[in-house]
């Protein structure tokens, strides 16, 4: 079976585990998408594309340094390249000519399956050269987060999912989601498991570090709930008033944190908003006591994964597929995504450096049992007719 995998930048880190799974089993070429929106990415750190041809090598991309640290991840897989869209439109002519591109690129390779790992705007002038081919669709969120809602998101949805002969969910929330607001959609679900995010793992520290603060990270969106952290974090303080706190990552969808309750307490919390690249974030992870994730809701989280991959326990709400990868008092704590709950956590986390019980029961390699359940659910979503 030979299957064309197309993602993008945006979700490498996942990608590298996913294709583990996969690659001695199919002849896989990779297809990863990049643009001006998402050359600084999970992983990601791309100065520019604008000399870049549509169809790229890795080395191209990256340069032989930085493909050096994935190859590993990619031996086995026939092919490697990246789709360049220089355009800022994700919906344009220009996408549709580049699109149209790939295509005839693909046709040089006998495809069985085409396996979306999430659907791109860009992608939609692929249509007509998938329509002989087995379509399978893998979705991290079925539905968009809390303020995240995009019109150009439902175009290829619309065009793509009544192709599709089956779809992939990272969570069984997110495949119980799709089927609610999704009832017509009649064809196979599956759902695989996350792994932890290896790849940062080159980047962890060889010995031991101190722990010296919380640390929320990640993209600041309404549905990740900083508000409800900076709600909670006075309370946390009253009992362990000299607790350090650091919120890392660049807003989005026009989301503001509450700069009153930063400057009331400066000497406690420390804001970096901007992108952060692999490096400079794992050397951020590896010095907190624990992670905090007060999501309003969660299909699935990088963010989990990757604090789960440099050992780190987190305390997380009881959202989505949270639970699905943290047990309560084992390996993390789950708690309800409001500030009084959420202080509650954070201090018996804190109690007695609890956080570091927690951390001994966190998994932080690739599991081969689910690589195992993994590769069954894949195979049945390619197989099935």
């Amino acid at each position: 079976m030979t299957v064309a995998y197309y993602t993008s930048t945006n979700f490498m880190d996942v990608i590298l585990e996913t294709i583990q799974c996969i690659k001695h089993k199919a002849t896989l070429h990779v297809l990863i998408e990049i643009s001006n929106q998402s050359k600084h990415a999970t992983l990601i750190n791309v100065d520019s594309i604008d000399h870049l041809p549509l169809i790229a090598s890795p080395e191209e991309v990256l340069g032989e340094a930085r493909w050096g640290k994935f190859k590993p991840y990619f031996e086995g897989v026939a092919s490697v390249h990246f789709v360049v869209h220089r355009n800022k439109r994700s919906l344009s002519l220009t996408t549709l000519k580049n699109a149209r591109a790939v295509g005839m690129f693909l046709k040089k390779f006998p495809i069985d399956v085409f396996h979306f790992d999430t659907i791109s705007p860009r992608a939609i002038g692929l249509y007509p050269y998938l329509r002989k081919l087995k379509v399978v669709i893998a979705l991290h969120d079925p539905v968009p987060h809390t303020g995240e809602y995009n019109w150009r998101e439902d175009v290829p949805n619309f065009v793509f999912y009544r192709m599709a002969s089956s779809f992939i969910f990272y969570s069984e929330f997110a495949q119980k989601q799709f089927g609610i607001y999704y009832p017509k959609i009649r064809v196979p679900f599956y759902s695989i498991r996350l792994q932890p995010y290896t790849f940062i793992r080159q980047y962890l520290p060889s010995g031991k570090t101190d722990s010296k603060y919380i640390l929320f990270f990640g993209r600041l969106s309404a549905y990740k709930g900083i508000d409800i952290l900076l709600e909670a974090i006075p309370k946390v303080l009253e009992k362990f008033p000299t607790q350090q706190f650091i919120i890392a990552g660049k807003p989005a969808f026009g989301t503001k944190v509450d700069e009153a309750i930063i400057d009331k307490y400066k000497n406690n919390i420390k804001v970096i908003s901007r992108f952060l690249d692999t490096e400079e974030l794992v050397g951020i992870i590896s010095e907190a006591q624990f992670v905090v994730c007060p999501y309003r809701d969660a299909t699935q989280s990088g963010v989990l994964m990757t604090s789960f991959a440099a050992g780190k326990t987190v305390v997380a709400s009881n959202v989505g597929s949270f639970p699905e990868y943290i047990t309560h008092e084992k390996n993390g704590l789950l708690t309800e995504a409001e500030p009084t709950a959420l202080s509650k956590s954070i201090i018996r986390a804190l109690t007695d450096a609890h956080y570091k019980d927690l951390e001994t029961e966190v998994v932080s390699t690739y599991n081969e049992a689910n690589g195992r359940f993994n590769t069954k659910q894949l195979l049945s979503a390619y197989q099935h007719t």
